[in-house]
């Protein structure tokens, strides 16, 4: 069994257009942007332009950390659903807000 850092959160993203996930291990301090830039890296969006990242019913905006969305340190399974089913520009209102 690993163990992380005592701010590291773990998630699990569900990219929806396939059903493929990946666990990531961030900091809580970590922003949704930052999460993001991963995603593209790892799990990459089926548009380029990105997609919106929903954690309990909730559009999680760019500049807010995971921390302020409820992400917690030591909780498993906490699934974010990625929703690439369509091309959300970054000038959309996920990440105005």
């Amino acid at each position: 069994m690993a163990t992380t850092p005592i701010d590291q959160v773990s998630v699990n993203v569900m990219r929806k257009s396939d059903g493929k996930f990946l666990d990531f291990i961030l900091s809580e301090k970590a922003t949704v942007r930052e999460l993001k830039n991963e995603l593209k890296l790892h799990l990459t969006p089926q548009f380029s332009q990105g997609c919106r990242l929903i954690f309990r019913d909730k559009v999680l905006k760019g500049r807010h950390t995971l921390k302020h969305y409820g992400l917690k340190v030591g909780v498993n399974q906490q699934d974010i659903l990625m929703d690439d089913s369509k091309d959300w520009s970054p000038s959309s209102e996920s990440e105005q807000e």
